[in-house]
């Protein structure tokens, strides 16, 4: 198992993986059934159907295919999660956007108030199901214009038993929403990648679906349809929470700011204390 290990991990660094040793025990871990613990314990070698899903794997690995598609799975605050091609993939920044808006969340219920929050553009339902299991009174409506996420979605939220407490609905952002204050929170992670840099980008992210990145020719084109729509949506004192790029914070915080219905605007950074997310009060 030792050799097998070896093996994927020099064929991951030779073309240029930085993780390559933890990827390799991931991969040949997943493959094999085994947790990365057990994999260390195990000293027989895998059975040869195994061992060509491994080979397969790695090379798809090499292809620039991303990690997470080829285990099925990836870790959201503290929960798994389905992931497939039809999804971004959850991102370690949008964590810092989730504890912000557990933080608000928690401070209504313990003001009596079952807090209702509505996600746009849920994709893989990764804040939606990380908001639910953190407060289990908050009613919770996701909305995702791609029918194929919606199914990643729908399975991530069976899988962690939240199927009767979150609401899919299949929509372009807010169109088809009915336009009344009806949510303590708007909280959204919106593509913010400007259209000319998409095909720039890594070519892991290339797998990623482009209806996810592509964020017009700024990239704050849906950014700016958010804070147009928000008021409509927001209860008295609801909060809009977005995800941007670092570049974008301080145009999106001069823009909110200057919205008749905003009260405070505050720029979220995330765990490496970049400016990465807005939080607008109203």
């Amino acid at each position: 198992m030792r050799q097998v290990l070896r093996e994927a991990e020099e064929a991951l660094q030779q073309a240029g993986v930085v993780s390559a040793r933890a990827e390799a025990e991931w991969l040949v871990a997943e493959a094999c059934g085994l947790s990365r613990t057990e994999l260390f314990l195990a000293d027989s070698l895998p059975e040869p159907e195994i061992l060509r899903r491994i080979d397969h794997w790695v090379l798809s690995r090499l292809t620039g295919e991303p990690l997470q598609h080829l285990i099925g799975y990836t870790d959201f605050c503290g929960h798994r999660l389905e992931v497939s091609r039809d999804v971004l993939i959850p991102r370690p920044e949008t964590e810092a956007l989730v504890d912000e808006a557990r933080n608000y969340l928690e401070a209504l219920t313990r003001r009596g108030i079952a807090p209702r929050v509505l996600d746009l553009g849920t994709g893989s339902g990764n804040i939606a199901t990380s908001l639910s299991l953190a407060i289990p009174s908050c009613v919770v409506v996701a909305v995702e214009l791609s029918w194929n996420a919606l199914r990643t979605a729908r399975a991530n939220l069976r899988r962690h038993q939240l199927g009767s407490r979150v609401l899919l609905i299949q929509a372009d952002w807010t169109q088809g929403l009915l336009r009344k204050p009806a949510f303590d929170l708007v909280i959204s992670n919106p593509p913010y990648v400007p259209t000319s840099h998409v095909h720039g980008l890594p070519r892991e992210v290339g797998y990623e679906p482009r209806l996810s990145l592509d964020g017009g020719c700024d990239g704050m084109a849906f950014h700016r349809r958010l804070i147009a729509d928000a008021p409509a949506l927001l209860r008295r004192d609801g909060v809009l929470c977005m995800e941007c790029a670092e570049s974008q914070a301080d145009a999106l915080c001069q823009r909110a700011s200057r919205q008749s219905w905003v009260r405070e605007v505050t720029i979220v950074n995330d765990l490496a204390g970049r400016p990465r997310g807005l939080w607008v009060a109203s």
